[in-house]
């Protein structure tokens, strides 16, 4: 569903990988460099983010009243659940965060139903923010159950924890902008709409 954000997610991981490294830039003496130039790349391969928007609402969502969503969305939750129940301090505030972007998917997911139907273009404007807020989310949430799969299967300890490190860093520093890519969608539609106006003046 997210294909095309989430070659900006691996640029922008990227590029904090090399600020990490003590900002060297492109120097080589950790590698971060290179994963910025492979990642950099996917987005001329992949620039369709406004493609992959409208086909995430108008097929994916509206097929079926929502119904593939809100499945996916209780396997999420599911996930969630035991990442909460873990009660692991590892995890921070993982869980929490994770939470409260579910229900941000799930309210936008709701507000954009109606709107597909009684005012489509009000949808459309919120296409690309509502791409952007499904997809940390799902990202969020498959990077704890990652972390859940490598502590169950007995992985030894550092890689296990490097597993959860990863869910955290993400949760805490991505998923969290879900309230306000939330926003984004429900509330901005006129100005999106409104800018053509300006735009071709």
């Amino acid at each position: 569903m997210a294909k095309a954000f989430s070659t900006d997610i691996g640029y922008e991981v990227a590029a904090i990988g090399v600020q990490v490294h003590g900002g060297m830039g492109f120097m080589e003496e950790t590698g971060a460099a290179q994963y910025v130039r492979d990642a950099r790349i996917l987005t001329i391969y992949e620039g369709t983010n406004g493609i992959q928007a409208n086909d995430l609402l108008n097929r994916k969502l509206a097929m079926g009243g929502g119904e593939a969503v809100w499945d996916l969305l209780t396997e999420l939750s599911d996930t969630v659940a035991k990442v909460e129940a873990s009660n692991d301090p590892a995890f921070g505030t993982t869980g929490a965060k994770l939470r409260d972007a579910l229900g941000s998917v799930e309210r936008t997911s709701k507000w954009l139903l109606e709107k597909i139907a009684s005012a489509p273009n009000e949808a459309l404007a919120g296409a690309t923010p509502y791409l952007r807020l499904f997809s940390t989310t799902l990202g969020g949430c498959m990077l704890a159950n990652e972390a859940l799969a490598a502590r169950k299967d007995g992985i030894v300890q550092g890689d296990a924890q490097r597993y959860v490190t990863l869910a955290r860093f993400f949760a805490e520093n991505v998923t969290v902008q879900s309230g306000a890519l939330e926003r984004a969608v429900i509330d901005s539609a006129q100005a999106v709409n409104g800018a053509d106006a300006v735009l071709v003046a």
